[in-house]
């Protein structure tokens, strides 16, 4: 009986187009998060141009999907949540985003801080694959296991998160300015996974507003 309603629901051509817009959405999420790994594992700021063109696509595709929706894409009931996906996938973008321009104003990731740095950035790119897993459940099934998986990944961020705060009032700044950009780059990436655990939050709804 779920399967046919799954049918039902996700079957139709506008349907499709939006799930594979979605799925590309997604796509772009994972591609940027592979490359603040790389920006931080090797300090290397030549790719942040990259990071912002995958915004840029990202708010374009999240436009398309919102207008599809409202042409008639799925049925009424559930198409504000299927937008409130799209936003929420589009706002880890712009929090990548802004993580990358915050790289290029901080002089550099200091060493007591750099292994946590790049195992947080490490699980939000596990996430992100987490998190297209979670979507493709819709259809497919499984969800509660990869919903489990990617509360563990965000709790071990929090975790980190704690470690770094400890470490924060040892470093030295030459003004304020070097501290607060520094600060707002710790914070946007240790948010990252909370947007990602919510966009999954997101998508548990769905799943039980399509059965």
């Amino acid at each position: 009986m779920i399967d046919r309603i799954k049918k039902f629901v996700f079957g139709g051509e506008k349907e499709r187009e939006v799930v594979s817009l979605m799925r590309e959405q997604i796509g772009l999420i994972i591609d940027t998060c592979e490359l603040m790994k790389m920006i931080i594992e090797q300090n290397d700021n030549a790719v942040v141009g990259d990071v912002c063109e995958a915004e840029k696509m990202g708010d374009a595709i999240r436009r398309d999907i919102v207008i599809r929706i409202y042409s008639g894409a799925f049925i009424p009931a559930i198409r504000s949540d299927f937008c409130s996906l799209a936003e929420e996938l589009d706002e880890i973008l712009d929090e990548l985003e802004d993580i990358a321009m915050l790289f290029l104003s901080i002089k550099s990731i200091p060493d007591e801080l750099r292994d946590d740095f790049i195992r947080v950035a490490e699980i939000n790119a596990q996430m992100s694959y987490d998190l297209l897993r979670a979507f493709n459940a819709l259809e497919e099934g499984g969800l509660s296991d990869i919903l489990l998986k990617i509360k563990i990944s965000e709790e071990e961020v929090d975790s980190i998160k704690g470690r770094i705060y400890q470490k924060l009032p040892q470093m030295r700044f030459e003004n304020f300015a070097e501290w607060y950009f520094f600060i707002k780059f710790v914070e946007k990436l240790l948010d990252v996974s909370d947007r990602i655990e919510d966009a999954a939050d997101r998508i548990q709804i769905l799943n039980v507003s399509v059965r």
